[in-house]
């Protein structure tokens, strides 16, 4: 008994090209191969499909109404195919979007629990700039955007608030950062006279920075970067402004101290944002749920 999907499919195939060649071609069958299974379809249906010229294949009356049901038939159900595809796809895959100084310290343990409780989820991790992070979200290319509620300007996405990040200084130790003694700080003062590096300005700590500290500011450097801003702060370039949640490991070992602001709130509350939807995918929930626990932890830490 022959696949019947299969000889319908080479018939198509063959109606298309309207040669035998062309479809094994295409099949990377021989072409007595395609005969032999259009002979086998004309069998089974009891009927002839094509006359064959000089010239190639050419369809019967009888072909032409079986060629444009079948085509019909198999483009619904490679829709069908696709739509439950996609579906299988939402539940194992998970994009998220986020800003750079989130992703040097909330997406690493975020994404290792993931990992730990979902094994079989995929994780995809772009960074971006805030306005890219909210624009990727509404746009449907991030499933989830890991922003400032700064940068969050629409009314298309769900917003769940996180914590608030407190921000500080890091200066080389002994350097800009005053001495080898910890804890350190410095005032606003003393900070908007030293040079600074800092991020462009669409980014949502830049402007938080020319919000509350006196300008004008001595720029020494721009970069979007957390790691190489860093390297530039242990470069003696400046001071770098940056969560004060960066891990001792990104700090410590380039020879930075971490300097308190003592009289200034630099600090940004956290959110993610997901697009509107009644029922969110199995991924994205287990995704969010994971997020609101880190944040949960973090929350408490900060107090």
């Amino acid at each position: 008994m022959h696949d019947k999907d299969r000889l319908l499919r080479t018939f198509l195939l063959v109606a298309q090209g309207g040669s035998l060649q062309k479809a094994a071609d295409r099949l990377g069958l021989s072409q007595p191969a395609v005969s032999k299974q259009i002979s086998a379809l004309e069998a089974f249906l009891e009927c002839v499909l094509f006359t064959r010229h000089g010239r190639g294949m050419a369809l019967t009356p009888v072909g032409q109404r079986l060629a444009g049901s079948a085509a019909e038939h198999f483009a619904m159900l490679d829709v069908a195919l696709d739509t439950a595809r996609s579906a299988a796809d939402a539940a194992r895959y998970v994009r998220i979007a986020c800003v750079n100084t989130l992703a040097a310290y909330l997406l690493p343990p975020v994404v290792a629990e993931l990992k730990r409780t979902h094994p079989g989820l995929v994780v995809r991790v772009d960074n971006a700039s805030s306005p890219d992070v909210v624009d990727q979200v509404v746009r449907g290319h991030a499933d989830i955007g890991l922003v400032y509620d700064l940068a969050v300007n629409t009314d298309a996405v769900q917003v769940l608030r996180l914590y608030h990040e407190e921000v500080s200084a890091y200066g080389l130790r002994g350097g800009e950062a005053g001495g080898d003694s910890e804890p350190s700080s410095l005032s606003v003062a003393e900070l908007a006279r030293r040079p600074l590096i800092v991020p462009p300005r669409p980014y949502a700590l830049r402007r938080v920075i020319e919000r509350e500290l006196p300008g004008p500011l001595v720029i020494a450097a721009e970069c979007s970067s957390v790691s190489v801003s860093l390297d530039l702060a242990a470069a003696g370039v400046g001071l770098v402004l940056l969560p004060s949640a960066l891990p001792d490991l990104a700090v410590v070992p380039r020879g930075l101290a971490r300097l308190r602001i003592a009289d200034a709130d630099l600090g940004r509350q956290v959110v993610a944002i997901h697009r509107l939807a009644a029922t969110p995918p199995k991924a994205l929930a287990a995704t969010l749920q994971v997020i609101e626990d880190f944040a949960a932890r973090a929350a408490c830490r900060a107090q």
